[in-house]
């Protein structure tokens, strides 16, 4: 079967995201995702692992032809309601601002001690 450069990466992606979720189970378990709710998209991911994963059946894709490819467009990060990225480097303000209590005074470690939301939110998504 012959795989266009856009249905080998889903495909991939999908294959990897699917071992690793079905990779560290146990062999006894019978829900390959337990920690995920019953539902279509669940269904799909499931069913086609076993599709491409099965030997003999139509849809097989041998190992040697299982590619991932990833970028950082967000597709794979978790995106809402805020990057974790931006987390974490809230969560990190309030250290260093101990550290160097100057810090407490300029901007934007001023905005996120403050602990106004709103302003947060601006100077983060607005640039404000």
């Amino acid at each position: 079967m012959a795989l266009t450069p856009s249905r080998r990466q889903l495909l991939g992606t999908m294959l990897l995201a699917a071992s690793i979720a079905l990779g560290g189970q146990a062999p006894a378990q019978t829900d390959a995702l337990p920690s995920w709710n019953d539902g279509p998209a669940k269904k799909a991911i499931v069913d086609f692992v076993q599709a491409t994963t099965t030997q003999g059946g139509s849809g097989y894709v041998p190992p040697d032809e299982r590619v991932a490819t990833f970028d950082q467009d967000g597709t794979l990060w978790v995106e809402h309601p805020m990057y974790t990225q931006v987390m974490y480097c809230l969560d990190r303000v309030p250290a260093l601002a101990k550290a160097k209590p100057e810090l407490a005074k300029r901007e934007p470690f001023k905005t996120v001690l403050s602990g106004n939301r709103e302003a947060n939110r601006k100077a983060i998504f607005e640039g404000a």
